[in-house]
């Protein structure tokens, strides 16, 4: 009878066992938020983009509660998050330490891959280019996130599609694109209107693991 109780005791031990395995192998929900137009907020839900309002049901686990000026809530699975231009949550059912980080950026309607985030804590739309050996933008981008370029930067020239034209090397103290946070980014600010989007060159992408599924990129950024 002992043996037969021990038994079932064993039994019970390993089904417990095997149920919390499957549920740390659940795959983590990642909802970035990508912009707010009006009523509406444009979620990139698991790689998908979503355009969803408070009124929508439920999609793909994720419903919007609220819209703000600049910050959304949402609750994914159950749970409420808060979510801001180019913040990324990854949602999973059991808490585990992370060994990395992972973005997912989806193309555009041209084909190419681009993002929200920031530079020096202010609100940026990024261009992935791989082509890029640094962050690029220009003038105008330049003065609007405060960067005193002509002062503090280095005069040098680049190529550009109309031809060389001159250019400022400068260090950014901080670039963010969704979890991943970089700190003193080389880049070089370009004397006139192009690029028309601040280019995500390689000085930051360099240090990230790029991964590319079908119209999504996945940056990912291990500890």
């Amino acid at each position: 009878m002992v043996g037969m109780w021990l038994l079932l005791i064993l039994s019970a031990f390993a089904g417990v066992c095997e149920a919390e395995s499957q549920d740390e192998r659940k795959p983590a929900r990642q909802v970035v938020l990508q912009g707010i137009l009006g009523s509406k907020a444009l979620l990139l839900v698991d790689g998908q983009r979503q355009m969803m309002s408070v009124k929508n049901a439920a999609k793909q686990g994720v419903r919007v509660l609220r819209i703000a000026e600049e910050q959304v809530d949402v609750e994914v699975d159950g749970k409420r998050r808060r979510l801001r231009l180019g913040d990324s949550y990854s949602v999973t059912g059991q808490y585990k330490v992370r060994e990395s980080i992972e973005v997912i950026i989806a193309k555009n309607n041209t084909g190419m891959y681009s993002t929200v985030g920031s530079i020096n804590g202010l609100p940026v739309s990024f261009l992935v280019d791989t082509g890029a050996t640094s962050v690029a933008m220009s003038a105008q981008h330049a003065k609007r996130l405060a960067i005193d370029f002509r002062v503090t930067g280095e005069p040098t020239f680049v190529g550009t599609a109309s031809g060389v034209s001159e250019a400022y090397r400068v260090v950014l103290d901080k670039v963010t694109v969704g979890d991943i946070t970089q700190h003193n980014v080389r880049a070089v600010v370009i004397d006139g209107n192009y690029p028309t989007q601040v280019l995500l060159g390689m000085s930051f992408l360099g240090q990230l693991e790029i991964q590319r599924d079908g119209n999504i990129m996945r940056l990912k950024k291990k500890f």
